[in-house]
C-alpha cells in the first residue's frame, strides 16, 4: 500500500503535485464526451498500491530492437491512478505513474502497450487537459495528441 509518504518516497512517488491534488480530494474536471474513457475517478491516495503492468514491443516502433523476439511481456512496476470511468472500458491503466521511469502514462490492457508522457510532464499539466492524456492510449496523431510514446522497457525490466 502507498498510502502513507515514506512509502509513496521509497517507490519513486514523489510527485508533490500528484499528492496534493489526491489528498484535497480534487478529481479531473473536464467534459466527459470529450474523453474515450467518459468521466474517470481517480483512486484516493489511501488505496494506491504499486503493481505490475506487462509491456510488449511488437507492432510498436521497437519492435525490430526487442531482444526478447516472441511471446511474453515485460514487468513494469507501476501505480494505477484511476478507479472507475463511465465510458465503455476498463479503467485499469487510463493514468499511471511509472516510479523506475519518472513518469506518467497509460497502460493498454488489451494490448499490453505502455505509453509514457515526456519526461517533463507533471501532474498539473495532466490534471489540466485530462480528456488529451487519457485519450493518448487512443489518439495517435494530430496536433491535439498528448506528447506520448511507447516505452522502451528493456534492459531495465524483466521479460517474462
Amino acid at each position: 500500500n502507498l498510502a502513507n509518504p515514506p512509502a509513496l518516497m521509497a517507490s519513486g512517488f514523489s510527485r508533490v503535485d500528484l499528492v496534493a491534488f489526491l489528498d484535497s480530494g480534487r478529481q479531473l474536471e473536464y467534459a466527459p464526451a470529450d474523453c474515450e474513457a467518459g468521466a474517470v475517478t481517480l483512486l484516493p491516495r489511501s488505496a494506491l498500491q504499486l503493481r505490475t503492468f506487462g509491456a510488449h514491443c511488437g507492432g510498436t516502433p521497437h519492435e525490430d530492437n526487442d531482444p526478447h523476439d516472441g511471446p511474453g511481456v515485460y514487468l513494469v512496476p507501476g501505480v494505477d491512478l484511476v478507479a472507475s470511468c463511465t465510458g465503455d472500458y476498463d479503467p485499469e491503466g487510463l493514468l499511471i505513474w511509472l516510479p523506475g521511469e519518472r513518469r506518467y502514462g497509460v497502460w493498454d490492457a488489451d494490448h499490453d502497450y505502455l505509453l509514457v508522457f515526456g519526461p517533463a510532464v507533471s501532474w498539473s499539466q495532466v490534471a489540466g487537459s485530462p480528456a488529451q492524456y487519457i485519450n493518448a492510449q487512443w489518439a495517435f496523431e494530430g496536433s491535439d495528441r498528448a506528447p506520448v510514446e511507447f516505452l522502451v522497457p528493456w534492459p531495465r525490466y524483466p521479460h517474462q
